[in-house]
């Protein structure tokens, strides 16, 4: 087994972290070590997003600074845009691995240690038939153990879409919605455990797609309480309409299930939310929300704001705004509108609703404002209060101190003084506001 040394940069959602997590440790199996921190590696893995045309920016970015002697581009953008990659490469030796081709990754690097690449560049696709099956059914068991040395674990229990939203490519990139067994989760969920990890992320492309013999999400993570003590477990993005009184009542009498939504929200018109195929209204969403803060009002709840989305009207954006502005929530992600590809929104765009690129940004900056407003609020009001911190192996440093990190249940960042050991769940008052959407605490 020849040596050799990787890096790996992963863009986008906690799916991706999970899958690249996977991909490691199968290069670990082919012999392959993490490089040193500022040597350049052997081999480069960019495990990239499509999700907007920033997204395809930066991979594009990274490839151009690759130092490695080899690159390997897989995930979203590999799938549905592999001649992007390839053409951003120039003459470095690359391989554009596509989703549904993952299963050849020992094929290529294998060949590559051999010096046996076919050409400097080529793009490896996978034949797209079956290939749900092949994705998940297939996945080794001892990936999830082997990418457990982390403090926090990413977990995919479910990938594909079938929602077709028609602002969204992903259907095209991740392929149908395909599950993992409830039995498999379980076990290898108390296989992470058991390596002594102390968070679990059970992430998916549509968790609301989950089904295995008619048990869906909440009731997989009713199983996966059930069965497992890991200290934390923490849920992926789910739609608003897909937040069940059963999940929230399960969240609020367990408080090992972690109080944090991540809400893909994108709009809070009801018209655009009907345009975008989202399948609920704003009513939902107010609803929703405000189940939320009944049943669990200390919870982080962050979601996905899409900004200009053709034929959006002042009249029906500013409609939004105020409903956001008086629901609770603590920060959003905001997303200026991009067009994908082969996507509904696409021909909304030719037909000449295009919102102009100077009022998507100023929607931009007015819901990053009120999400900042949100946010401030959210961490004053734990002033004072003893949360439970998760510490990290990050250290960050403010002025001249040295401090640890880590987040709470809730899932807001706190640093503390000095450095101390990861993996640690610690007792923490909180003392004052960061100016970095973090927490100052202090343990005890």
């Amino acid at each position: 087994m020849k040596e050799f040394t990787y890096s790996i940069s992963t863009m986008g959602c906690k799916a991706n972290l999970t899958d690249s997590q996977a991909l490691e440790a199968r290069l670990q199996r082919m012999g392959g070590s993490s490089a040193p921190e500022g040597a350049a590696p052997d081999l480069y893995l960019l495990n990239t997003c499509t999700v907007t045309d920033q997204a395809d920016k930066e991979a594009r970015a990274l490839l151009r600074k690759t130092p490695s002697s080899f690159t390997i581009a897989t995930g979203c953008l590999a799938e549905v845009d592999p001649e992007q990659l390839q053409a951003t490469a120039g003459e470095k030796p690359l391989t554009v691995l596509r989703n549904s081709a993952k299963d050849g990754l020992e094929t290529v690097v294998g060949d590559w240690l051999e010096g046996e690449l076919r050409r400097q560049r080529e793009v490896v696709g996978g034949d797209r038939v079956g290939w749900h099956k092949r994705i998940l059914e297939n996945r080794n068991p001892e990936e999830a153990v082997a990418a457990s040395h982390r403090t926090r674990a990413f977990y995919k229990v479910q990938d594909g879409c079938n929602a077709f939203c028609t602002y969204c490519v992903i259907p095209l990139a991740r392929g149908r919605s395909r599950s993992l067994p409830a039995a498999q989760v379980v076990a290898e969920v108390q296989k992470i455990e058991g390596a002594g990890t102390l968070e679990v992320v059970l992430t998916a492309i549509h968790a609301a797609d989950y089904d295995d013999n008619g048990l869906d999400f909440t009731g997989l993570v009713e199983k996966v309480l059930k069965e497992t003590t890991v200290p934390r477990i923490r849920l992926t993005s789910l739609d608003p309409a897909e937040i069940p009184d059963r999940l929230l009542d399960l969240m609020a009498k367990n408080a090992r299930l972690c109080p944090h939504f991540h809400v893909s929200l994108q709009s809070a018109n009801s018209r655009v939310l009907a345009a975008m195929k989202r399948g609920y209204g704003a009513a939902e969403i107010e609803e929703r929300l405000l189940a939320i803060k009944s049943r669990l009002p200390h919870a982080y709840v962050g979601m996905d704001i899409i900004a200009g989305f053709p034929g959006e009207t002042d009249e029906e954006f500013e409609d939004g705004l105020k409903l956001l502005a008086r629901l609770p929530w603590t920060k959003a992600h905001v997303f200026p509108f991009s067009v994908r590809r082969n996507t509904a929104a696409a021909r909304l765009v030719e037909s000449g609703l295009a919102v102009s690129p100077a009022v998507i940004r100023e929607r931009a900056a007015r819901l990053r404002a009120l999400s900042e407003e949100k946010m401030r609020a959210s961490l004053e009001a734990k002033v004072g209060s003893v949360m439970e911190v998760l510490l990290e192996e990050k250290k960050v440093t403010v002025g001249t101190r040295v401090c640890s990190q880590g987040h709470a249940r809730n899932f807001h960042k706190i640093l503390v003084p000095g450095t101390h050991p990861a993996n640690q769940l610690r007792r923490v008052r909180i003392k004052g506001v960061g100016d970095r959407e973090y927490l100052k605490g202090e343990l005890i």
